[in-house]
C-alpha cells in the first residue's frame, strides 16, 4: 500500500509540473539595453509571461539585421528589431514575418542639431550628414531627398561605421544623421538634438516590432501567442500608466545589473517613444496590432524606394494571428 501511495504520489507531481511548464522562447533585441527593451522585462517581474505559458530568455543585440540571421538560422525565435530590415529579408525570400507592430509609426529621420538652420530636408544641402551602410534608413535616402526636393550631389554625405556614428555625432562633429529620432532627441542626450522625420515627409512606415520565422510560427504557435499577450500587457499598462513606466525601469535594472544604464537616460528614451505606438490607423485597435492599410502604404513605399521588388503581396510580411483582441 505504501509503495503504491508513494507511486500515485509521483504520478501526480509529475502531472502538476506538466500542467505549469513553460514553454521556452529565445527572445533577441536589436542592440544592447535602452529604454524601449524595458517593458518587455515589466512583463516577466510581474509574471505575464508566466501566466501565459512561456519561459522567454533574452539577448542583446548588434543590430536588426544581425537578428533576423540568427532567427533564420534557428537560433532565435523571436526578435525585437526594425521593420524595414523586416521588408528587405522577406523580399530577398528570408523567411521572416513581423507578428506584432510596438513602434507603429516609423521613428527613422534625420537627427539635427538642435541650434541649427536646418529646418526641412533641402537645408540639408551643404551639410555634413553622418549615415552608416548596412543601417536600414539607408536605404530610403534616396527616396526621402527625391520626394522633398533635395539634390543628393549637394549633401555632404558621410559613411560612418555603425558602431561608432552616435557618438561622434554626439561629440559635436558633422550636422546630422540618420537614425531612430525620438532616443535622440530627450532632454539627457549630449547635444541637444531634433528629428526630420521620414514619417512627416512622404515614407510612413511600420518602426519596431516583434518577428519570427515562418518555421517558429508553425512549430511553436501557442509560445508566440502567450509571448505576444504578455508583451501587449506590459506596453498597454506602459501608455496607460506613468507609474508603469517606472516599474519598467526598474525591472531593466533588475535583469540587467551589469549593463550600467543611467536610469534618467533610459526612463526618457522609454516616455519618447511612446507616441510612437499608435498611428491613425490603429487608434481603438489592440496594443501590437498591425493595420492591413498601412501594410499596404508601406509596401508601396518601399517598391517606390527600390528596397523591394514591385508586385509585392503585404499580406506575406506580417501577421496579426498572435495578437490577442484586447485593448
Amino acid at each position: 500500500m505504501k509503495l503504491r501511495a508513494v507511486t500515485i504520489a509521483m504520478v501526480l507531481a509529475l502531472a502538476a509540473g506538466s500542467a505549469t511548464a513553460q514553454e521556452k522562447i529565445a527572445v533577441k533585441f536589436d542592440f544592447l539595453p535602452y529604454g524601449s527593451h524595458a517593458p518587455f522585462y515589466l512583463a516577466k517581474e510581474k509574471g505575464w509571461y508566466k501566466e501565459a505559458g512561456v519561459e522567454p530568455s533574452f539577448d542583446d543585440g548588434q543590430g536588426s539585421q544581425a537578428a533576423i540571421q540568427l532567427i533564420t538560422g534557428g537560433r532565435v525565435d523571436v526578435a525585437y528589431v526594425a521593420m524595414a530590415s523586416v521588408i528587405i529579408a522577406r523580399d530577398k525570400g528570408v523567411p521572416v514575418k513581423a507578428i506584432g507592430g510596438v513602434l507603429r509609426k516609423n521613428d527613422f529621420g534625420v537627427l539635427v542639431d538642435a541650434a541649427s538652420d536646418i529646418r526641412k530636408p533641402k537645408d540639408l544641402e551643404g551639410k555634413v550628414l553622418y549615415f552608416s551602410p548596412p543601417s536600414s534608413e539607408t536605404l530610403y535616402m534616396d527616396l526621402f531627398f527625391k520626394l522633398n526636393g533635395v539634390d543628393k550631389s549637394k549633401v555632404k554625405l558621410t559613411s560612418i561605421d555603425l558602431s561608432t556614428k552616435v557618438s561622434t555625432y554626439m561629440s559635436g562633429k558633422g550636422d546630422a544623421m540618420f537614425v531612430p529620432i525620438p532616443i535622440y532627441t530627450i532632454d539627457a542626450a549630449p547635444r541637444k538634438s531634433r528629428g526630420l522625420l521620414f514619417a512627416d515627409y512622404g515614407i510612413p512606415m511600420p518602426g519596431f516590432g516583434i518577428i519570427s520565422s515562418d518555421d517558429v510560427i508553425k512549430s511553436k504557435p501557442k509560445a508566440l501567442a502567450g509571448f505576444t499577450a504578455a508583451v501587449q500587457r506590459a506596453w498597454t499598462e506602459v501608455a496607460r500608466d506613468p507609474k508603469m513606466v517606472e516599474e519598467a525601469i526598474d525591472a531593466l535594472f533588475a535583469n540587467r545589473p551589469q549593463a550600467k544604464l543611467n536610469r534618467t537616460i533610459v526612463t526618457q528614451q522609454l516616455q519618447s517613444v511612446l507616441p510612437f505606438l499608435v498611428t491613425e490607423a490603429t487608434k481603438g485597435r489592440p496594443m501590437l496590432w498591425q493595420s492591413p492599410t498601412e501594410w499596404e502604404g508601406t509596401i508601396k513605399v518601399n517598391e517606390a524606394a527600390g528596397a523591394i521588388k514591385k508586385g509585392s503581396n503585404p499580406a506575406d510580411y506580417y501577421t496579426n494571428q498572435f495578437v490577442p483582441d484586447r485593448k
